[in-house]
């Protein structure tokens, strides 16, 4: 009858809600993990990622990484971190990755750094640094946006709805 197909149409719609959040935190993981590839957040504007000032500064080669995927540590702690029924939360970092914030927002001024102790080799003999110690340095990090809501970006908010929308066709048609 009209009514038992009415009520089927409603709980899978009522089932298409409830999977909906998830499948919506894994697109915006996924536009969140493409920012790395394109080294640029596509928001109103693109927002192309500032190069390194000087990459061999204090005898460092740059080793022809993309920005920010040395270690790829960053990269891979790009996760959905809460989901709730009407909202998802995606984030990145953690406790062995202070820097995460850093990066996506940018940062200038003075910062505390510790430095443990260490040793290093000069002109063949091993020098060791026995003690640890603390620096204040001025420290001017650009803003290299790779996280951001829909609210930032109009291109990860049609990709959300055009998932939503495929996930409800495709649950109707059952």
């Amino acid at each position: 009858t009209l009514e038992e197909v009415l009520r089927r149409k409603q709980e899978q719609a009522a089932e298409a809600l409830r999977e909906l959040p998830p499948i919506i935190g894994n697109e915006a993981v996924n536009f969140s993990l493409e920012t790395f590839e394109k080294q640029a957040w596509p928001g109103n504007s693109t927002e192309v990622w500032p190069k390194r000032k000087n990459p061999t500064k204090w005898g460092k080669a740059d080793g022809g990484h993309p920005l920010l995927q040395k270690t790829m540590k960053l990269k891979r702690s790009i996760r959905v971190t809460r989901i709730e029924e009407d909202r998802v939360w995606i984030g990145a970092g953690g406790p062995d990755i202070p820097y995460a914030r850093v990066h996506n927002e940018g940062s200038k001024g003075y910062v505390t750094q510790k430095v443990k102790p260490y040793s290093y080799m000069r002109n063949g003999k091993k020098v060791e640094i026995k003690a640890g110690f603390e620096r204040t340095i001025n420290q001017n990090i650009p803003q290299r946006r790779y996280i951001g809501g829909e609210k930032d970006s109009p291109y990860l908010k049609a990709r959300v709805r055009r998932v939503a929308i495929a996930h409800f066709r495709n649950k109707l048609k059952q």
